[in-house]
């Protein structure tokens, strides 16, 4: 499948590169130094284009010949007995701010060992040019050139679950879309629905979800690895639905900034994801407790 947009045709290109370092930066202990690790930089980059960056953004970032990156280890208070690190990215050509999270901690009253192994995208925030400065970060920047041509050359690497992950996702969908329509009062849908599952990235544990017949996108976002089975059967899933007719607005400025909504870009792009880049799936809905097709 190909991801011919050109958003992308900046990005991947870091597994090529020696990433090099800007001036002076502050010591490096061992977060920092896994938050600037190249091939991580590479998927988090191209999970940002993918999601967040307009077109528009590229033409400066072009004319500099750098995309420059600042990172920072985070250290929030955290509960006794929680081992996970925090970190942040910022891409001040794009005014992105990516924090990141690598979990370890365990959940009691579950008997479940959270943890990725890894740094993981928590959430992207965009911020007004000028209002970050790069003091405690370590800067680095790579050739935008390079970049450029490496991303052409594997623009068409999708990444979508085996048989046994996608089973537990049509189930997902499908309780998640009973409970929607249960909250209307309405009888949900019989049959086989059609849906577009967006291509996964190996540095967000989430996945977007368009049902086509009932105009909704899903997400499904968790701490564990999406392919890990406790995920699915301790319901540690975040799910967050979106009905193109109710929850899609010009801008969030209409509602207050509520995140029960989301902006006629943020859908465009959704769609984009799950519906040309993805794959479509389908789900049997039928008699309560049956399983899915």
């Amino acid at each position: 499948m190909k991801r011919s947009h050109s958003l992308v045709l900046a990005l991947i290109g870091f597994m090529a590169l020696g990433l090099g370092s800007g001036s002076k930066t502050p010591p490096e202990n061992a977060t920092v130094q896994e938050l600037r690790n190249e091939t991580w930089l590479l998927e988090v980059l191209h999970y940002v284009f993918d999601w967040y960056v307009d077109e528009r953004d590229i033409p400066a970032v072009a004319k500099s010949g750098q995309v420059v990156f600042w990172v920072r280890e985070l250290k929030p208070k955290l509960d006794e007995g929680d081992h996970s690190r925090f970190g942040e990215v910022v891409l001040p050509q794009f005014s992105l701010r990516i924090k990141v999270k690598n979990a370890d901690y365990t959940v009691p009253e579950l008997g479940v060992k959270i943890k990725t192994g890894e740094f993981k995208v928590v959430s992207v925030e965009s911020f007004e040019r000028g209002e970050h400065g790069r003091k405690g970060f370590t800067e680095v920047r790579a050739d935008y050139a390079k970049i450029r041509e490496r991303l052409f050359r594997t623009r068409n690497q999708t990444s979508f679950p085996d048989a046994s992950l996608l089973e537990r996702m049509r189930l997902a969908l499908w309780e998640e879309i009973g409970k929607d329509y249960e909250d209307r009062h309405e009888k949900p849908p019989q049959g086989v629905q059609t849906a577009y599952l967006a291509s996964f990235s190996p540095v967000a544990n989430e996945a977007w979800v368009f049902w086509e017949t009932g105009r909704m996108i899903i997400r499904f976002a968790s701490d564990i690895d999406l392919d890990n089975p406790a995920v699915w059967e301790h319901e540690k899933l975040a799910v967050t639905d979106y009905h193109i007719d109710r929850h899609v607005v010009v801008t969030l400025d209409e509602v207050g900034g509520s995140n029960e909504f989301m902006t006629r870009n943020e859908a465009g792009r959704a769609l984009f994801n799950c519906v040309v880049l993805g794959k479509k799936v389908e789900v049997q809905f039928g008699a309560p407790g049956a399983a899915p097709r």
